[in-house]
């Protein structure tokens, strides 16, 4: 998967700026840094549920926006989306909601039909993958905890045996304990599905642990024109010796120099 020279705004604000990245095939890239500064937007931009205002991007060797609706379908059909809520449909089951997908997938002329018996097969050994009790399948999303749902979320979006799995805030308003076994999870699927896996996090437990690469994007009014909106790029391990003050603030947790630029100082 790669970006180039994407750019993307709404109106006059500008969110994302002169772009390009490149992510290898079996490795899980973790996306942080503050509240808007174009992170959501960069993920949703990677399967083309945004549209960039200029630049492209490429997803196994296909520009996304040269592709018609039907094409842009079949390419997500190769992809899985955990949204941060979980994003479940409250009136379906917890299994018609992790056999959505099946159905989807299930209209396109390409696709191998599989018949209701392999619909139940596959949800089962979905629900078994995440650590969810059989019996999960008659239940509703308001039955759930948030963690059971951020769960089925995850089942959800394996379902295809995706090559590509995207996760928006996957631990967010979780317990640490809640938000270790997503964190687990998330590295089991890589390992049995060999995925290409990319997450938007500000859980810093989350990044370490279950990234192989960081990036940080910095929000674009407070950069300079000239600088790059990627402030660091590389492995966990080289977090803690990157020597810009901005990457050290986040990571730590500290207000720093944003209570100044604030007025609060």
């Amino acid at each position: 998967m790669e970006t180039h020279a994407l750019n993307l705004s709404f109106g006059s604000k500008e969110v994302l700026r002169d772009l390009s990245l490149q992510i290898r095939h079996g490795q899980t890239v973790a996306i942080i840094g503050e509240s808007g500064c174009g992170k959501t937007v960069l993920l949703k931009s990677l399967i083309g549920l945004q549209q960039p205002t200029s630049g492209f991007v490429l997803f196994d060797q296909q520009d996304l926006g040269i592709l018609n609706d039907r094409e842009l379908s079949q390419l997500r059909t190769r992809t899985g989306f955990v949204f941060q809520q979980a994003a479940l449909f409250d009136s379906l089951t917890i299994g018609e909601n992790i056999a959505f997908p099946l159905l989807h997938a299930a209209t396109d002329p390409d696709s191998a039909k599989l018949s209701a018996t392999d619909h139940q097969h596959m949800v089962a050994q979905a629900l078994r993958e995440v650590g969810l009790p059989a019996d999960t399948i008659y239940q509703y999303p308001a039955d759930l905890s948030g963690g059971m749902r951020k769960r089925v979320g995850l089942a959800r979006a394996l379902i295809l045996q995706p090559e590509l799995v995207l996760y928006d805030e996957p631990t967010t308003g979780l317990d640490p304990i809640v938000s270790d076994i997503i964190n687990e999870l998330i590295m089991r699927s890589r390992i049995k599905h060999r995925v290409t896996s990319i997450l938007v996090t500000h859980n810093m437990k989350t990044a370490r642990k279950v990234a192989d690469r960081i990036l940080m994007l910095f929000p674009l009014e407070r950069l300079n024109e000239d600088e790059s909106q990627i402030i660091f790029d590389g492995p966990p391990s080289e977090l803690e010796h990157c020597s810009d003050r901005r990457v050290q603030q986040f990571i730590q947790g500290e207000a720093g120099s944003r209570l100044t630029e604030l007025g609060l100082a």
